[in-house]
């Protein structure tokens, strides 16, 4: 029951039906939705957790302490981030076995597809969500009327990254069906959509995470031959996408000037203010001159790291940044025992990287998607690490001998005397521990470490586009 919840809440956040139904319009259906999501984890809860608990994980205390710090420094009540903490913590508890997981992702690309379609049968007369009454719409580029894709770039984003996605799920290593019938379809009606966006952004995204897709999980001379052919190929080759050839003058570009000056702003609050200025507080008002009129507007800064590092300073940067690293960490280190993890592993990490280049380019810093993300590998985690506990917990594996006699005992510690040697039952470790490497479990130095520097390389880069734009 949890599970159906955890599908429903993923499929309401994406299509949002209440933007687009009149009889829904309105209705506050989100504390409903998560009061009886809690309700069926309580009361009729179908599986247990892999590993019982709230924080068994790190990507659990990196969760804890962002959204601590949004309520603490930045001025954010706790009835605030309580529906973020709720979605993440109900995700994980629900994500509690291999095929649920595997499930929950063909969902999420499903949700995916469904948006794009609604898209795309805009151009074939038939409107679900009131498109042709959307601003960017009548200007030739697709958005759809809902919150969340009311805008090309938006929209453009979320879909491009169900052609990657429906390759894992749908093509790599599956029957003729799937590859020559579903995957074609599904890929085709993402990419039809990402073009009717024209969004540059999108266009990055989509390449980027295309190339991911090829290369996760190949020998690494083989990935840096498709990374360079790619590099080489690649660039030139989305030059020929709508609107990709004003991407050689972007100085001369309004929007990106716009942009620029709202980065320079938030620079100045970031600085004068380590912990933010509050959270979701921080507003650029830019000077814009159309016609003879001139005037003061508000410009979002288009990049949720821009948005955060003024709303949340450094110190809800770092914390962002922590936790979007645990998750990292956890996909790329994880030893899949089978292809149903393996996939889900793969799937999972072309999502995050795509929100992480995302990141850089639209407005997504307190989304859901950010918190089902985390929660997702945090999932995955729990259940290799269950695995991995209840292998190494059995005597055949820990090469434990249960029941050993008194005599036996005396008889191995008097050889070992002898032979001036350690007692075989304590020398021999497992196979299974001098095969791998137990999956990380703790938020140690190298994660401080890593985490620091990638909150350091976010804000020289900033830094750097700001001098050289």
């Amino acid at each position: 029951m949890e599970f159906f919840f955890a599908v429903f809440f993923l499929l309401f956040y994406y299509i949002r039906p209440q933007d687009w139904i009149p009889s829904l319009s309105g209705v506050g259906l989100i504390k409903p939705i998560i009061a009886l999501w809690f309700f069926a984890l309580v009361a009729v809860r179908s599986r247990p957790s892999p590993l019982p608990g709230l924080a068994r994980t790190p990507h659990d205390w990196a969760m804890f302490a962002y959204l601590a710090y949004i309520v603490f420094f930045a001025d954010a009540g706790i009835m605030a981030v309580l529906p973020l903490l709720s979605f993440y913590m109900l995700t994980v508890q629900s994500l509690n076995t291999w095929d649920r997981l595997k499930r929950y992702l063909k969902f999420w690309n499903g949700a995916l597809i469904v948006i794009a379609s609604f898209a795309v049968l805009t151009k074939f007369g038939i409107d679900i969500t009131s498109a042709e009454n959307n601003h960017f719409t009548q200007m030739g580029r697709m958005a759809i009327n809902t919150w969340l894709h009311d805008n090309p770039n938006a929209l453009g984003h979320s879909v491009v990254v169900a052609i990657p996605a429906s390759y894992l799920l749908y093509f790599w290593k599956q029957g003729f069906t799937s590859r020559w019938v579903v995957f074609p379809i599904l890929a085709g009606i993402a990419f039809y959509c990402a073009w009717l966006t024209q969004s540059k952004g999108a266009y990055l995204v989509g390449g980027a995470t295309v190339v991911m897709a090829f290369v996760i999980g190949k020998p690494k001379w083989l990935q840096a031959i498709a990374l360079s052919a790619a590099i080489l190929g690649g660039i030139p080759a989305l030059s020929f996408l709508p609107r990709m050839s004003e991407m050689g003058d972007l100085r001369s570009d309004e929007g990106v000037q716009g942009r620029l000056l709202a980065w320079e702003m938030a620079k100045t609050a970031e600085g004068n203010n380590p912990t933010g200025v509050g959270w979701n507080q921080f507003v650029a008002y830019i000077p814009w001159v159309e016609g003879t009129n001139h005037m003061i507007v508000t410009k979002a800064t288009h990049s949720s790291y821009v948005q955060i590092g003024a709303d949340l300073g450094r110190y809800g940067l770092f914390l962002y940044i922590a936790a979007i690293w645990c998750a990292v960490h956890t996909l790329l280190v994880t030893k899949s025992a089978d292809d149903t993890q393996e996939r889900c592993r793969r799937v999972l990490l072309i999502f995050l990287i795509a929100n992480v280049v995302s990141g850089w380019m639209i407005n997504r810093q307190y989304h859901t998607e950010y918190f089902l993300l985390i929660a997702g590998a945090a999932a995955m985690h729990r259940l290799r690490k269950a695995e991995e506990l209840a292998k190494l917990g059995t005597p055949e594996e820990t090469d434990e001998k249960p029941g050993l006699s008194p005599k036996t005992l005396v008889e191995e510690l008097r050889k070992a005397w002898t032979r001036k040697e350690t007692p075989a039952f304590i020398a021999r470790p497992s196979e299974s521990l001098q095969k791998s490497k137990p999956l990380w479990h703790r938020f140690g130095s190298l994660d401080l470490a890593c985490s620091v520097g990638l909150t350091w390389l976010t804000l020289r880069l900033w830094t750097y586009v700001l001098e050289n734009f």
